[in-house]
C-alpha cells in the first residue's frame, strides 16, 4: 500500500493532469521524485534503473553535475534574451559555433528549436522556402516512410508513418503534398518474404520519384535508426543509396537525428556510421542531455547559401533560449570530454550480443535491432506467424519490470510490440549486466499462447 502523500498526488494527476500518448483519466500509479546516474526514485523511495533513458533522450544520465552547473551559471547572468531580428546572445553564438566542429561535413548552420517537433516542421518549412528562393516551388513534396516518427506538431505529423495512421487520422484530414514509402523493416517487410527489402525499399523510393516527378518533391527525410517504430537499424547499403538517389534527382535529404545524435547509436551522429551527410540534419533530445528544452536543424553550405540574403519568417519564442544554449554547450564538452560515444559503442555491443545470445531464443521474441544503445526487442505470440504478444501480456510484463526496477518503454512499433533498451549512454557495463539479469527471467516467465 502506497503512502497518503503517494495516493493524493495520483489522485491530483487523474484530476488534473493529460498525458501524451495514454488513455486519459490513466496513471501508472508510479510518482517520480528523484533522479542521479542512471536511477529514478519514486515518492515511496523505491529506486528503478532507467533502462529507457526517459524518451530516449537521457544521454547523459540524471543531473549530470557540468550541465546543472551550466544552467546555474547562465541563469545567473541572464533569464532570456531572444534572438529575433538579428538579436543575439553569447550562448547562441558559442554553442553553433561548437556544433559546427562535430557536425558532419558541412552542416555548418543552424536554427534552433524547443525540440524535435519543431525541428522537423522547420526543416520542411526551410526545404520548400530553399525551393522557392531556386525559382522552383513547384518542389514541394515530402516523401517519408511508413514506421517512421518525426513529431506530433503540424508538419511533423503528416511526415510520421507510425501506426497505421494513428498520429494522423484523430485530428482531421491531412494537407496535401506528403508521400509515404514502405521502410527497410525486413522482419515486417511491407513487400512480403522477399530476401532483402532494404534494396525493395530504396528501389521502391526511386520509383515514386519518378512516378511523381522529381521536379515536384523537395525532400526525403529518414531517422537513422527507426526510433519509436522499433529500434530497427537498416542494411549496411541503405543509406548509401538513399544518397545517391537524392543526390541523383536534386531532392534534399532531412537525416532525423532527433533520437540518434549526440552518441546515441555509438557514433556522435548516425550517419557517420555509413559515411554519408544530410543536407539538413534535425536535432534535439540529447543536445541538451534533456535537462531543458531545447532542438535545431542543421543546415549544409549549399542550402544556406539558398536561404542567405532573403528573409526567413519563421521562429519560436524560445528559439536559442540562452539557458537552454548554456546547457547544451556544456553537454557537447561532456560527449567529446568523457567519450560517451565510444561507451555506447562498447556497452551496446554487449548488451546487444547478451540479447541476441539469450532472449532472442526465448519463445516471446522475435527479434533484436538496432545500434549502439538505441536497442529494440519484438514480442511475439509465435515466432512462425510473428503474431504480436497479447496486450494483456505485454501490460503485465511492463508491471512486473517496474515491480523489479527497471524502468523501460513497451509497447512500440508498427504493431505496438517493441520494447526499446535505450539507457543512458554513460551506463557500465556492471550497470548493464544488472538490468539484463534483471530482466532475464521476467522475460522466460512468458509463455505465448497459453
Amino acid at each position: 500500500m502506497s503512502s497518503k502523500r503517494t495516493q493524493e498526488l495520483i489522485q491530483s494527476d487523474k484530476d488534473h493532469l493529460i498525458h501524451p500518448f495514454n488513455v486519459i483519466g490513466q496513471t501508472t500509479g508510479i510518482v517520480i521524485e528523484k533522479a542521479h546516474g542512471i536511477y529514478l526514485v519514486d515518492t515511496e523511495g523505491k529506486k528503478y534503473m532507467d533502462m529507457s533513458g526517459q524518451l530516449v533522450c537521457s544521454n547523459l544520465g540524471h543531473r549530470r553535475p557540468e550541465l546543472m552547473d551550466a544552467i546555474r551559471l547562465a541563469i545567473e547572468n541572464i533569464d532570456y534574451q531572444h534572438i529575433f531580428f538579428g538579436h543575439s546572445h553569447v550562448y547562441a553564438i558559442e554553442l553553433a559555433d561548437k556544433l559546427a566542429k562535430l557536425t558532419p561535413g558541412d552542416l555548418n548552420h543552424f536554427f534552433f528549436t524547443s525540440g524535435g517537433s519543431e525541428s522537423t516542421d522547420s526543416a520542411v518549412k526551410i526545404t520548400r522556402l530553399y525551393w522557392g528562393n531556386m525559382g522552383m516551388a513547384g518542389k514541394y513534396k515530402i516523401v517519408s516512410m511508413y514506421n517512421s516518427y518525426h513529431g506530433v506538431s503540424g508538419m511533423s505529423t503528416y511526415v510520421s508513418g507510425l501506426g497505421r495512421g494513428a498520429l494522423q487520422n484523430p485530428f482531421g484530414p491531412a494537407s496535401p503534398g506528403y508521400i509515404r514509402v514502405p521502410s527497410h523493416y525486413a522482419y515486417r517487410s511491407m513487400f512480403g518474404d522477399v530476401p532483402d527489402t532494404g534494396r525493395r525499399s530504396t528501389d521502391f523510393l526511386e520509383q515514386i520519384i519518378q512516378a511523381e516527378g522529381p521536379e515536384s518533391i523537395a525532400a526525403f527525410i529518414a531517422e537513422p535508426v527507426m526510433g519509436p517504430g522499433g529500434s530497427i537499424d537498416p542494411p549496411t547499403d541503405w543509406w548509401p543509396t538513399v544518397r545517391e538517389i537524392c543526390t541523383k534527382y536534386d531532392i534534399l535529404l532531412i537525416v532525423d537525428e532527433v533520437m540518434t545524435g549526440f552518441c546515441r547509436t555509438g557514433k556522435m551522429f548516425a550517419q557517420e556510421h555509413w559515411g554519408i551527410q544530410g543536407d539538413l540534419m534535425t536535432m534535439a533530445k540529447g543536445l541538451t542531455g534533456a535537462v531543458m528544452p531545447m532542438g535545431g536543424v542543421a543546415i549544409c553550405d549549399k542550402v544556406y547559401e539558398g536561404l542567405k540574403g532573403k528573409w526567413f519568417r519563421h521562429g519560436f519564442t524560445y528559439t536559442g533560449h540562452p539557458v537552454s544554449c548554456a546547457v547544451s554547450s556544456a553537454a557537447l564538452d561532456v560527449y567529446v570530454k568523457d567519450k560517451v560515444a565510444e561507451n555506447a559503442a562498447k556497452v551496446g555491443k554487449h548488451i546487444k550480443r547478451r540479447l541476441i545470445d539469450e532472449f532472442l531464443p526465448l519463445p516471446c521474441i522475435g527479434d533484436i535491432g538496432g545500434l549502439g544503445l538505441h536497442l529494440g526487442i519484438e514480442l511475439v505470440n509465435d515466432k512462425l506467424s510473428k503474431a504480436p504478444l497479447d496486450v494483456e501480456v505485454q501490460n503485465e510484463l511492463k508491471r512486473k519490470m517496474l515491480d523489479a526496477g527497471i524502468f523501460i518503454r513497451i509497447g512500440e512499433g508498427w504493431l505496438g510490440n517493441r520494447i526499446f533498451v535505450t539507457p543512458p549512454c554513460v551506463i557500465t557495463m556492471e550497470e548493464a549486466n544488472k538490468a539484463l539479469d534483471i530482466m532475464k527471467p521476467l522475460f522466460a516467465a512468458i509463455k505465448p499462447g497459453q
